[in-house]
């Protein structure tokens, strides 16, 4: 392969370029229609709602991200800035919780592009297209990063058309007055709330691009406006369309398995419907893409900092000498993600849906940045008002998984133990004498 773990990832991608990789992974067909799907079965039409207000949170919030990555730039995404404000041991804890969390999220996805393809009429076995789609999106992530950016942003067009489609025919369906969806919403605090959680979790995804900033003309210093940028974006082109279409869902509708496939079927034609479902599948093609490189990264920068032991470690560092992208990273990030097929619906849910460390340590961490007055390249505004809200969000998320039994409180005691397991072992590592050593460049420290 031409590996050389001596060598740097390749600083070669403009910073649109890192925003189109961003939309990708946040993937917005994805988000409104298997996102905006689950929460108009929890909530019904206070998803509206739920997608404003979790949309308007999303977007500030990623703001405290182009902060912290502003600080302390590295492909390891979060964590060099959490290893440089809250110590290696809470960042060796959040890498390996995020690592738990991002494998089975990769394969949840797999296994939907499989189920969206059986949408068309082809009835293939879900596992095997599962592990096909997988492979073939690991390929093209191990390409030079300009190629893959190139590819992905070639898929974004084709799903921002199918969700052009979607908000066109909500937009001249007959429909419920805005005005009274959003009252509706308000009818049930408790409801209101998960559908807050919901809109929140499915508008957010600025954070990626803190994994590509080593690659990023700019590096740093041109990385927060980029983030604020994909924060923004992300929340209205994901948002809108659910303001949209909520207000023109009939109840029936709201009771089938795909809402919003049925309301195209409805409102539109099977072959509008079944148009839109292609572009579902690039949608879920695409954010595959984008997640394996982003995870990729992170787990790159774990092996370049000494987190992972041995040949793993040596391999997860290795970058490839022509293509200069992180292909022993992406192996590993595939493989685990393969694996995490094998583990049904119902283990990946609950691996993916309880992480909600992200904005309370990011709460924490610009907490004490500013009290230590060391002003970064990218200053977050509404300090401390945004740390606020972060812990807000963090506690009301922490009671509503607590509250559900059979999946978000299994979730946040699996994850949290992940979390306090990855920190007792970076400490025993310091104790006995075998920490990894201070990174050279953007690693634990």
């Amino acid at each position: 392969m031409g590996a050389d773990s001596g060598q740097q990832l390749e600083r070669a991608l403009p910073p649109g370029g890192v925003l189109l990789l961003v939309l990708s992974a946040v993937s917005p067909v994805l988000s409104v229609f298997v996102g905006g799907s689950g929460v108009l079965h929890l909530a019904g039409h206070a998803a509206a709602l739920g997608f404003l207000i979790g949309g308007v949170l999303a977007a500030a919030l990623a703001l405290l991200y182009a902060e912290l990555g502003s600080r302390s730039p590295g492909a390891g995404g979060v964590y060099p800035g959490l290893a440089a404000l809250l110590g290696p041991g809470v960042a060796h804890g959040y890498m390996f919780m995020t690592l738990v969390t991002a494998m089975p999220l990769i394969a949840f996805s797999a296994l939907g592009l499989a189920g969206y393809i059986n949408v068309l009429g082809a009835a293939l076995p879900a596992v095997p297209v599962a592990l096909a789609g997988l492979a073939l999106a690991a390929a093209i992530a191990m390409l030079n990063i300009r190629t893959s950016a190139l590819v992905t942003g070639l898929f974004l067009g084709i799903e921002l058309l199918a969700l052009l489609i979607l908000a066109v025919v909500a937009a001249n369906a007959p429909a419920l007055p805005m005005v009274a969806v959003l009252a509706a919403g308000l009818a049930d605090g408790q409801t209101l709330g998960l559908a807050v959680l919901g809109g929140l979790f499915w508008c957010g995804g600025a954070v990626y691009a803190l994994y590509f900033v080593e690659e990023m003309d700019g590096g740093g210093a041109a990385l927060g406006p980029v983030v604020a940028r994909a924060g923004a974006i992300s929340a209205l082109v994901i948002a809108l369309p659910m303001l949209l279409l909520v207000p023109a869902l009939r109840p029936a509708l709201l009771a089938a398995e795909t809402p919003i496939a049925a309301f195209l079927g409805d409102a539109a034609s099977p072959a509008v419907a079944q148009a839109v479902a292609i572009g579902v599948i690039a949608a879920v093609f695409n954010a595959m893409i984008a997640t394996i490189m982003a995870f990729a990264r992170m787990v790159h920068a774990m092996g370049r900092d000494g987190a992972l032991p041995g040949v793993i470690g040596r391999l997860a560092a290795s970058v490839d000498g022509r293509s200069h992208a992180p292909r022993g990273a992406t192996l590993i990030v595939t493989l685990l993600a393969a694996a995490a097929i094998g583990l049904g619906e119902r283990w990946l849910l609950i691996l993916t849906s309880g992480n909600v460390a992200d904005y309370l340590l990011l709460a924490l961490a610009l907490l004490l940045a500013r009290r230590r007055d060391a002003r970064p390249a990218y200053a977050a505004p509404g300090h401390p008002l945004l740390p606020a809200l972060a812990l807000l969000v963090t506690l009301g998320a922490v009671i509503s998984y607590w509250q559900d039994a059979d999946t978000g409180r299994p979730s946040l005691l699996l994850i949290g133990g992940v979390f306090a397991a990855a920190w007792a072992a970076w400490h025993l590592r310091r104790l006995t004498g075998r920490a990894p050593a201070p990174a050279t460049k953007g690693g634990i420290e």
